[in-house]
Formats: structure tokens, sequence, C-alpha cells
């Protein structure tokens, strides 16, 4: 142990030697030239301006890359969105070509409705035409009968009067009854 306790203290012997040394060559050579210390203390003191400069450009690296980030999830987002409208608006393209071709053909039917009702009011003017004149031809036939049975009657009647046999008529079923 001695021996390494020695060894310890010869070497802080002339670690201080050394620095003793040193310094005295540092203190002749600022003494000879002081522009260089003057150019070192300079450089050091840019230096440690510009470690300070970097470490700010690094922290304005970090918040730039940051702010891009958060701009690409925007645009991102954007994109999306935009896509979605266009499938939106697509859609509603779709739903106003088809509402338009609807629209159109209930156009045409609508134009097409005035000549389809009077085909239809024809139709149902014509029968209702024929019905009138098979009506009328009815109650002309009706009447026709009726005068002949009132003819008929009134012979009847004056027959009974003078006292001759009643004449029955030869379509007596045919007779139509008024009193119902």
């Amino acid at each position: 142990m001695n021996d390494t306790s020695f060894n310890l203290a010869d070497e802080l012997l002339i670690r201080d030697q050394l620095v003793q040394q040193l310094s005295e060559e540092l203190y002749q050579l600022m003494v000879q030239h002081p522009e260089l210390f003057v150019r070192f203390y300079q450089a050091r003191k840019a230096e440690a301006a510009h470690a300070e400069a970097l470490k700010l450009l690094q922290a304005q690296v970090q918040q730039v890359e940051a702010q891009i980030t958060a701009y690409q999830e925007q645009i991102l987002a954007y994109q999306q969105q935009a896509q979605s409208r266009e499938a939106q608006m697509n859609d509603l393209k779709a739903q106003v070509i088809e509402l338009s071709d609807r629209n159109q053909m209930l156009e045409r039917v609508i134009q097409e409705m005035p000549e389809v009702y009077r085909q239809k009011f024809s139709e149902r003017l014509s029968q209702v035409n024929l019905k009138i004149e098979s009506l009328e031809k009815e109650n002309a036939q009706l009447r026709a009968e009726l005068r002949n049975l009132q003819v008929l009657l009134a012979a009847q009647a004056r027959q009974q009067q003078q006292g001759f046999p009643s004449l029955q008529p030869a379509r007596v079923g045919l007779i139509p009854s008024f009193n119902t």
C-alpha cells in the first residue's frame, strides 16, 4: 500500500509541476503575444454565442417541425373534408339529374293531361249521349203505347156507355203499371 500511495503522491507532485510549468509558459506566451489570447477569448466568446444561437435555432426548428406536423394534420383533415364534400356534391348532382328527368317527365304528363281528359270526357260523353238517345227512344215508345192505351181505354169507356162488350187490349201483359 505504501507503494501505491507513493505513486499517487509522486503523480500529484509531477502533475502540480506540469501545471505550474504550463501556467508559466501560458503567462509568458500571453505577455509576448497578447493578441493570441484576445483572439482566443473572442473565439471562445463567439463559440459560446454560436452554441447559444444553435440552441435557439434548434428550438425554433423543433417549433417549426411541430407546426409543420400540425399543418400536415390540418391539410389531411381538409382533404378528407374536401373528399367528403365532393362525394356529397356528386350525390347531389345525381339527385339533381334524377329530379330533372322526373320533372321533365311530369311536365310532359301535365302537357298531355288536357288531351287525355278531353278523350276520356269525349268517351264518357258519347256513352251518356248513347244512353240519352236510348232513353229518348224508349220514352217515345212508352208515350206511343200510353197514347194507344188511352185511345183504347177511351174507346172501351164509350162502348161500356153504349152497351157494347169491352175490348181487351191484345197485349195486356205489356201494359206498364204506373202506380208504383
